[in-house]
């Protein structure tokens, strides 16, 4: 029998999430009669949603409840529960149940009084699956349910299950697991197995399951299957995962602009049978990490964000694609492609001032005297460099400019012109949905703001509007 099943938690003690066993634990202080009749298990996959659901069917059935109240564990009740085979407690797998008839095949039996336990416990899995019809007919069953059945329904999509069901269910939710929590999980069942590992190893299988126990074990038990003591490598190369010093080395040549070698990595790791998925996933990890420490530094993050996002792109482009390879390597020329960011002109680096604003601010400037003007009025000289007038004399360089962010994005200012400036807002005006939508997006009005700063010196928000010709 596989790892999961044979370690799958069969008291309530045994539960790794917190606050899903508090709750459990809460029951068992109630008598049953009061007790809810409908639950809503929801959360990502393999986190213990249905073993939780196994665990409610036996506080119901359990025969020889311990003194805390918690099942017992060993009745035939409880026993034919943890096997799947209590006559009933009935697992409904709504994937391939789907339809309103076989709901209402449900709705006809639930009448019926239990055979062997004092409830009836119908546990349906992925319940976001079924039809609109078949939520209607479930409604009606949850509505006036018989005494005797409790219903508890799964789901890794809970925006999919209409509120009418969530409103009559109490909810329990599950979270991703914590890396602490899947690692006590492991160490238990390589303690009880007497697997050698590496810690390295066994922390590369953590957080390869990505929150997911069910993941962890699985990833566990297959690379427990050699013999010998389970290594960081053994585990890169069982599992098909990424090697971290293979993600630096990527994302070091893509950010360096080096398209050649980001491909002959990917090349490499095709060979090797890497899986693509996790390896995207890998560099978004870290990229991640980057993202959030340039954030919080007020560090520039539009290049950064715009890598991000081409791999978003070509991870989500993985399912459809008929050649697995393909999504990323355009993604790494588009990376590759990407102009470099304008930079924001730093205290001791006066920011450049295009010919025509040049002649309109020495003028105020030679009329002041050689004694020092306050700082209020020396912002205020600069900030008045930025008029609509002076915008548009200079609308030209500032398109120019944006040549260095992107010439697609150049191109389409040339169709654009400029409509208002006020004291901390550009208004650029467009004439085509398309353009006004291109120019909209948040990493291009960065870009444009960044751009004004670079030619005028003052900090401003760039907005996009519609216009007629």
């Amino acid at each position: 029998m596989s790892f999961y099943r044979t370690y799958r938690p069969q008291t309530i003690e045994e539960l790794d999430t917190k606050a899903v066993r508090d709750y459990v634990l809460s029951l068992l202080k109630k008598d049953k009669s009061t007790l809810p009749h409908a639950y809503v298990l929801t959360g990502p996959k393999g986190i213990g949603k249905t073993t939780t659901a196994r665990l409610i069917a036996k506080i119901f059935n359990c025969v020889r409840p311990i003194k805390s109240g918690e099942p017992c564990g060993t009745c035939d009740q409880c026993t034919a529960i943890a096997k799947g085979q209590h006559m009933d407690v009935l697992e409904i797998d709504a994937a391939s149940n789907t339809g309103v008839d076989n709901i209402r095949e449900l709705r006809d039996s639930i009448s019926l009084t239990p055979g062997s336990g004092a409830y009836k416990i119908y546990i349906i899995d992925e319940v976001h699956m079924l039809s609109t019809g078949a939520f209607n007919a479930l409604l009606k069953t949850l509505e006036e349910p018989p005494a005797h059945a409790i219903f508890i329904l799964a789901t890794t999509d809970q925006q999919k299950v209409p509120a009418t069901i969530i409103s009559r269910c109490v909810r329990l939710q599950f979270q991703k697991a914590e890396k602490q929590d899947i690692q006590r999980a492991l160490e238990r069942i390589i303690a009880t197995e007497k697997i050698s590992i590496e810690p390295d190893a066994l922390s590369l299988i953590v957080n390869s399951a990505d929150g997911s126990y069910r993941d962890a074990v699985k990833n566990l038990e297959q690379s427990a299957l050699a013999d010998e003591k389970i290594t960081q490598e053994h585990v890169s190369e069982t599992l098909s995962l990424s090697d971290s010093s293979i993600v630096h080395e990527y994302l070091a040549a893509v950010k360096e602009k080096n398209a050649p070698k980001g491909l002959k990595i990917l090349n490499d790791l095709q060979i090797s049978g890497t899986d693509i998925k996790i390896f995207i996933s890998s560099c978004l990890s870290y990229l991640e990490i980057e993202f959030v420490h340039q954030a919080l530094n007020k560090t520039n993050t539009l290049e950064l964000t715009q890598i991000i996002n081409t791999l978003i792109s070509a991870y989500g482009n993985l399912r459809i694609s008929p050649i697995p390879l393909l999504p990323l390597e355009i993604a790494t020329i588009e990376i590759c492609n990407l102009p470099t960011t304008p930079v924001l002109p730093t205290k001791n680096t006066p920011p450049h001032t295009p010919s025509v604003l040049k002649e309109k601010a020495t003028a105020p400037k030679e009329a002041e005297s050689q004694k020092n003007e306050s700082e209020q009025h020396i912002k205020s000289e600069e900030n008045d460099l930025l008029t609509i007038d002076t915008f548009s004399e200079c609308w030209k360089d500032f398109i120019e400019a944006m040549k260095e962010y992107n010439h697609s994005i150049s191109g389409v200012l040339r169709s654009t012109r400029p409509k208002s400036v006020t004291k901390d807002t550009v208004v650029i005006e467009a004439f085509y949905p398309f353009h006004k939508e291109k120019l909209s997006v948040a990493p291009v009005r960065e870009a444009l703001a960044l751009t004004i700063k670079k030619l005028f010196g003052t900090k401003v928000n760039v907005e996009i509007v519609l216009g007629k010709k």
